[in-house]
């Protein structure tokens, strides 16, 4: 039942998430599918636009990036570096295209940096958030390939336990940026998905792990899987429903379901990503989600040479693919979760950062804490870097 060149399995994941991203960042804004329809095959091709050069990609791939020097640097998952690299990223441009200061950091994922600096403990008092970006997902890779131990039979179901660790630091890295129960959720159901396409299973057991998620019995997650179960599964199932799936914004569940009916409805990574694309939307991430999945299950070899090799950092991405796989282990070092087994105080105590507060909203007559935009944010937390730094 398992079978396949791990090596190339996760190649095929990494650059696959850099190609989707890469792909869709010329029509991410202001383009509708009828638009992308129009273009013709000029979509399935890397060329130059106002986003970028031909071939470089967006903040998946910069997360993702990020994600994979902490992990690699660090001997497993540490919460703090992880926030502290996110944080470069946005301020200083670390493992952005251009290396200048990020400038399309989703809504959820720039507040929860901001919160971060203000406190970077996530009390056990905190209310889930209703937010579910598609965040979590589109950057996941690292987490995946960093865990990827081959077992000693290759055949049959995975057992459980060999689930549970995987899909503990995949909503971990979710928690970081999305503390909500859906993104969670649907962060537990694509590790595993990824993981058992990474391990060679074929389509149709990859596609029952993509509906099942780790087992792990969370009351939380079960309750959103039942109530959800229609609009995931049923979704990815059906070959026409590509036309109620065009044009869909971040929300993480349509983001996974996109990347899955991609993948279900299609026979190479290259047709796969082709139908991604066509359907509009938050077309970067959801090509870099199916990038992923379809990466791991045709493995590098199977993408489209001008793909593989044209997109930005090519043969990075592929060492460092390589890295993350060579890791003989990747354990969970510290947390900033008060809720978790593995959670630490920072090491230095932080200084409140206080946040500029803007006019009152006449529609609500109250005071907003937040920045309304990305430099507002890189201001302030240009400020809190250079008080630590003296």
């Amino acid at each position: 039942m398992v079978k396949g060149d791990y090596q190339d399995r996760a190649r095929g994941m990494l650059v696959g998430l850099a190609v989707g991203d890469a792909l869709g960042a010329p029509i991410e804004f202001g383009y509708y599918s009828f638009d992308i329809e129009d273009m013709g095959d000029k979509v399935f091709h890397f060329y130059d636009s106002p986003r970028g050069n031909a071939g470089e990609w967006t903040d998946d791939t910069s997360m993702a990036l990020c994600m994979a020097d902490s992990l690699l640097q660090n001997g497993g998952y540490d919460s703090y570096d992880m926030m502290d690299r996110f944080f470069r990223w946005v301020k200083d441009g670390y493992r952005s295209h251009d290396g200048r200061p990020a400038d399309d950091v989703g809504n959820q994922t720039r507040l929860e940096i901001v919160k971060y600096y203000r406190d970077p403990v996530r009390h056990k008092s905190d209310p889930k958030t209703e937010s579910a970006g598609n965040a979590p997902i589109m950057r996941l890779a690292p987490i995946i390939i960093a865990n990827t131990f081959p077992p000693k039979e290759n055949k049959g179901k995975i057992p459980n336990k060999d689930l549970w660790p995987l899909a503990d630091m995949a909503v971990l890295s979710c928690r970081e940026t999305h503390n909500s129960i859906a993104a969670e959720c649907v962060t537990d159901l694509f590790a595993t998905t990824l993981y058992s396409a990474i391990l060679g299973y074929t389509k149709s057991d990859i596609i029952s792990y993509a509906e099942r998620g780790s087992y792990r019995g969370i009351e939380e997650y079960d309750r959103f899987w039942v109530e959800n179960v229609d609009q995931l599964v049923n979704r990815w199932r059906n070959k026409n429903d590509g036309e109620n799936l065009k044009d869909l914004g971040g929300y993480i569940v349509d983001a996974f379901t996109i990347g899955m009916w991609g993948f279900v409805n299609s026979d190479s990574f290259e047709d796969g990503m082709k139908k991604v694309l066509r359907l509009g939307g938050d077309v970067d991430t959801n090509g870099a989600i199916y990038g992923q999945i379809a990466g791991a299950y045709y493995g590098y070899s199977a993408i489209p040479d001008e793909w593989k090799n044209k997109v930005y950092l090519s043969e990075e991405l592929v060492a460092i693919a390589d890295d993350l796989l060579g890791m003989k282990e990747c354990p969970i070092i510290r947390t900033r979760f008060e809720d978790n087994e593995y959670f630490k105080k920072p090491d230095e105590e932080y200084e409140p950062l206080q946040l500029k507060k803007k006019d009152k909203d006449p529609q609500t007559d109250s005071d907003s804490e937040e920045p309304s935009n990305i430099q507002s944010l890189g201001d302030l937390l240009k400020e809190r870097f250079n008080k630590q730094s003296k």
